[in-house]
């Protein structure tokens, strides 16, 4: 499912109206924005990940260690922490935060540069607790299953809901029975590697980002 769609269903589909009330925006600014800003996001970072082997082992010890904020959790998305994330990821991946805020901003040229900035960060943080929701799932082998789509709401809602509540199991199972301060995004990317992580098995950027990067817009 499209990154757009998960993060419509995201939080009983309050997603874009908790983030709204987080910047001062009203919902449909956030969600214009956000739309924008996380299908680029992760674009970027599939492309670099695609570029620098070095990127890609850390970004699937990050997606295997479970250090990724739960997309259903409003506060863990908004917070300070969350955010601060965020703006490393941006930094990370554009080379510095004046070059991302520029480039975000020409998707969103509506929005103030500040609401931008946190909206972007916001965005990125999303970003990899989507990713990282989804890795656990598929090392589980487990997949969301399909209701009869005659129930109402259309095959692709029912989908979407059974993604977005089965897919996040796996992380929320790791925050389980006590919940545990995550790493920060720099614990990884500001590293120096030494070894190469053995893998239980193969995975390629496809197996990352599957079809996340279709959909609606």
């Amino acid at each position: 499912m499209a990154i757009t769609d998960i993060l419509s269903a995201a939080q009983g589909g309050r997603f874009f109206a908790n983030v709204a009330a987080a910047t001062g925006l009203d919902a449909s600014s956030a969600e214009d924005a956000i739309s924008k800003f996380a299908p680029a996001i992760a674009a970027k970072l599939k492309d670099k990940a695609a570029k620098d082997p070095e990127a890609f082992e850390n970004l699937l010890d990050l997606l295997e260690d479970g250090d990724g904020s739960d997309i259903n959790d409003a506060d863990a998305i908004t917070s300070s922490e969350a955010v601060s994330d965020g703006r490393e990821i941006l930094e990370d991946l554009y080379g510095s935060s004046s070059a991302a805020g520029s480039a975000l901003a020409k998707l969103a040229p509506d929005i103030d540069t500040a609401a931008v900035a946190k909206l972007g960060a916001i965005s990125a943080t999303s970003v990899l607790a989507i990713l990282s929701a989804s890795h656990a799932q598929t090392l589980t082998g487990g997949a969301a299953q399909a209701a009869d789509p005659s129930g109402g709401g259309g095959l692709v809602s029912v989908i979407v809901g059974a993604l977005v509540k089965g897919l996040l199991q796996g992380a929320q199972r790791q925050l389980a029975p006590k919940r545990r301060r995550r790493r920060r995004y720099t614990s990884y990317y500001g590293r120096r590697r030494t070894t190469t992580r053995r893998r239980k098995r193969s995975v390629g950027l496809d197996d990352i980002f599957k079809d996340i990067l279709g959909g609606r817009r």
